[in-house]
């Protein structure tokens, strides 16, 4: 039996095995408060809890790992992830659970029981997900939740699997283009880009993988407090429900809309999901959200008390939270290459500026920078305090942005999102040491070159890429090339592409 529970949960049972993947149950939703499971898959029938044999987590994030569902447990429910260099999240896990932890090595097939897990882990390293595959029953169930797989990933999996089962995040788990500065139209057609990227990668996925199935899976959350209500709302914004994309599937590639299956927590693969279609979630998106924004206002407002508010100055705390991380990490800071100024608000107002090539952190003189944030000071307090990531904070989506230029910096993001040296490690290692890159033929213009197969990003494999207005286009993450100087056209990432 395979059982789709909500989110990113499944819940699969053969004759002598029970598994779980990813749970995420908590009426709290996740990100203090700021997330919560669309639709709500808090009330479901939990009467298979004792029983479980096992848990399968790809990653750290609250919307996968429920440590108050996990603590519920019984002990001698096994938990399971895939085996990553940094241990902070497994010793989240070990210093919270008196279950057993088992890791296991990427791409090994472990038995959990009478079913076969292999986890597959996301490049580039030090980002910490995990695709889980799973052999059930005679059948191949390849979990990707958040995971963006690489081309070679796919490779892999092809040589080895038939999938039956595909499930894959279609829906947005990002703050860009949102928290930005942009005015309506612009805003309008970032956030119904990067939706479209995403049905592209789906249907890229699909295609590669020719599963018999594909469910939309871990996505999208609702937001329920007062700041970020009207996020569910935008006529086009990067959250789509599984209806969404369905429907642009039917109209768009009705082929492939004959795999989905659109389940509701509760469903079981195989029930007849067209009737789904109407639910109210999908049909009456305003009333089913009232209705659960006023069932959880008690929580929302209990969450937000518990975060300290600030009437001091950050500037001492910023100094000890980043001077050892920017120590820990100069191939990373210089290739961050400027300065992030915080403008902080809230009971005590300062500008904090982090220059991140003289690794220094002082109060604002008029320095130049190239990043800004708008942050209230309870939350920068409780990222110094360790109580919330950086990257969970930019989850909550409260906060705002502004870049000089315009442009991605994915060294800065990955500084903020990983903050711990060993993550910095694996990721300078990937993206900073010369190694000789794979290349291959290339036409454009009627002339030959000869350019760099895999994005300098993740690996994307840009053989596969499209050429669309003098760009090439890398599948995995949108990211375009000019051609022919392979100049990243939205950060200073370059390809290698040179004349024949």
């Amino acid at each position: 039996m395979i059982q789709y529970l909500g989110h990113a949960v499944l819940y699969m049972k053969t004759k002598n095995t029970s598994i779980v993947t990813d749970p995420w149950f908590s009426k709290k939703g996740a990100y203090e408060s700021t997330w919560f499971q669309y639709p709500d898959n808090t009330d479901i029938d939990f009467s298979w809890i004792d029983g479980l044999n096992y848990v399968c987590i790809s990653h750290e994030h609250e919307d996968h790992c429920d440590i108050e569902f996990l603590k519920k447990l019984n002990p001698s429910t096994k938990i399971v992830t895939a085996n990553f260099i940094n241990k902070r999240y497994v010793n989240l896990l070990k210093d919270n659970l008196v279950n057993e932890i088992i890791e296991v090595d990427d791409r090994t097939t472990f038995e959990l029981g009478d079913v076969k897990y292999t986890p597959m882990i996301q490049i580039p390293m030090g980002q910490e997900d995990s695709a889980m595959i799973f052999e059930m029953n005679g059948e191949i169930i390849v979990n990707f939740n958040d995971m963006k797989p690489s081309q070679k990933d796919l490779d892999w999996i092809k040589k080895r699997y038939e999938v039956d089962y595909l499930l894959k995040q279609y829906s947005g788990a990002s703050w860009y283009p949102l928290v930005y500065d942009y005015d309506d139209d612009k805003m309008y057609d970032l956030c119904r880009d990067k939706r479209l990227f995403k049905y592209q990668v789906i249907l890229n996925v699909i295609n590669e993988l020719n599963p018999k199935f594909y469910i939309p899976f871990a996505g999208p959350p609702c937001f329920l407090q007062n700041d970020t209500y009207h996020i569910n709302f935008l006529v086009e914004n990067t959250f789509p429900s599984e209806a969404d994309i369905y429907n642009f599937f039917k109209e768009n590639h009705p082929s492939i809309s004959e795999k989905f299956m659109v389940l509701m927590p509760g469903d079981s693969v195989g029930d007849d999901w067209k009737d789904n279609l109407q639910h109210e979630c999908f049909t009456d998106k305003v009333g089913y959200l009232k209705k659960y924004k006023d069932r959880r206002e008690h929580v929302i407002k209990e969450a937000l008390s518990k975060i300290e508010k600030v009437d001091y100055s950050l500037w001492r705390k910023c100094i000890k939270y980043f001077y050892p991380l920017m120590r820990s990490a100069p191939r990373l800071c210089e290739n961050i290459g400027g300065s992030v100024l915080l403008n902080v608000s809230g009971n005590y107002e300062e500008k904090i500026i982090i220059d991140f090539v003289n690794k220094t952190v002082k109060h604002f003189n008029d320095e130049e920078y190239f990043y800004e944030f708008d942050i209230q000071g309870k939350w920068l307090n409780h990222i110094l305090e360790n109580k919330m990531t950086w990257e969970e904070f930019f989850l909550t989506l409260g906060f705002k942005a502004r870049r000089k230029p315009d442009m991605y910096n994915e060294h800065l993001m990955a500084f903020l999102k990983l903050a711990d040296p060993v993550s910095y490690k694996e990721y300078e290692d990937f993206h900073f040491d010369e190694l000789e890159e794979e290349m291959f033929d290339l036409k454009f213009n009627g002339k030959d070159y000869k350019c760099q197969r895999y994005c300098p990003h993740a690996k994307g494999d840009m053989s596969k890429g499209k050429i669309i207005d003098g760009k090439i286009v890398c599948p995995t993450h949108n990211w375009k090339f000019s051609l022919p100087d392979g100049q990243c056209v939205t950060n200073k990432s370059k390809l290698i592409i040179e004349a024949i």
